[in-house]
C-alpha cells in the first residue's frame, strides 16, 4: 500500500476517472472509476486482474485523501489499461463505447502484430503482403527475440528497482547519521545543563522560591523557546544560540553576566 505523490482526476471513455502517480514515478488508474466508465462490475473485475499472472503484476493499492478522510483504493498500472480494458465483456456499455472499445481492441492486435512482422524483417500490414509462407519461421523467430528482450528488460527493471530501494536504504541510514551528527555533543551539553543550574539558582535566590521550582521553570523556558521535548534534542547548530538565551534571560534576572564562577557544579565534568 503506498501514498502516492500526486492525484488528478482525468477523463477516460467520457467519465472521470482517478489517476495517482507513484512514488517511483509510475502512472495508475482507479479500477472503480475505469469500471464504472465502462459499466461493469468491480468485484468481478478484481477477481479477474488478481487470477491473471500478467496484469496483477500492474495492480496497486494506494491511500486516497477524500473528504471523508483516508481510504484505500486499487488501482491498475496505466500501461497494463489498454489490454484488460480492451479484453472485458462490453455488454453493458453504451454503444459509443462498445464501439470504442472493438477499435481498442483491434488497434492492440494489429499494433501487435506490425511490431513482430517489422522485427522479422517482413512488411507489416496485412498478412497478404507475405510472399512467401517459409518468411513465418523469422516471424516465429521474432516473436522469441521479443519475449527474450522483453524478459532482459524486466530482469534489469527489477534489478534497477532492487539497486533503487537500496540506495533509499542508504540515504535512509545516512539522514540518520547526519541527524546523530547534529545532536549536541556530551560536552555541549554538560555545558547547558551548568548554565541552566546557574540561572536557576539566581532565579531562586532572586525570587525567592525553592531551588527545584526554579530550575523546573528555567528548563521550561528553554525548551519552550527552542520548541523541543528534551533538552537534549536541540540541534547541535543552535547551541550558541541556545548560550547565549540562557545568558540573556541570567542578566535580566540578575543585572549581571553569567561568568566561569557561576558555572561550575560539583562533580560535573563537561571536558
Amino acid at each position: 500500500m503506498l501514498d502516492p505523490i500526486e492525484t488528478l482526476a482525468v477523463t477516460f471513455f467520457d467519465f472521470p476517472v482517478l489517476s495517482a502517480r507513484a512514488p517511483d514515478g509510475r502512472v495508475f488508474l482507479a479500477i472503480r472509476d475505469l469500471c464504472a466508465s465502462v459499466g461493469i462490475n468491480r468485484e468481478s473485475q478484481m477477481r479477474r486482474l488478481r487470477a491473471d499472472p500478467d496484469l496483477s503484476v500492474g495492480l496497486q493499492t494506494f491511500r486516497i485523501q477524500t473528504p471523508g478522510g483516508v481510504q484505500t483504493q486499487e488501482f491498475l498500472l496505466l500501461e497494463h489499461v489498454p489490454l484488460w480494458i480492451s479484453s472485458v465483456t462490453r455488454s453493458k456499455a453504451t454503444p459509443e463505447i462498445q464501439e470504442r472499445l472493438r477499435f481498442l481492441k483491434l488497434f492492440i492486435i494489429g499494433h501487435v502484430h506490425d511490431a513482430i512482422a517489422t522485427a522479422a524483417g517482413l512488411p507489416a500490414g496485412s498478412s497478404r503482403n507475405i510472399e512467401d509462407l517459409r518468411d513465418l519461421q523469422r516471424y516465429d523467430a521474432a516473436i522469441q527475440g521479443i519475449a527474450a528482450r522483453t524478459a532482459a528488460l524486466e530482469e534489469s527493471q527489477s534489478k534497477a528497482r532492487t539497486a533503487w530501494r537500496e540506495h533509499e536504504e542508504r540515504i535512509r541510514r545516512l539522514e540518520e547519521q547526519i541527524h546523530s551528527m547534529l545532536r549536541l555533543s556530551p560536552t555541549q551539553r554538560g555545558a547547558i545543563y551548568e548554565q541552566v543550574h546557574a540561572w536557576a539558582r539566581a532565579r531562586a535566590d532572586r525570587e525567592d522560591i525553592p531551588f527545584g521550582t526554579a530550575i523546573a521553570r528555567c528548563w521550561g523556558a528553554l525548551k519552550s523557546r527552542f520548541i523541543v521535548a528534551k533538552y537534549e534534542d536541540i540541534p547541535a547548530t543552535q547551541y550558541e544560540e541556545c548560550l547565549r538565551f540562557i545568558r540573556h534571560a541570567y542578566a535580566e534576572d540578575t543585572g549581571e553576566e553569567l561568568g566561569g564562577d557561576q558555572m561550575s557544579l560539583p562533580g560535573l565534568n563537561t571536558k
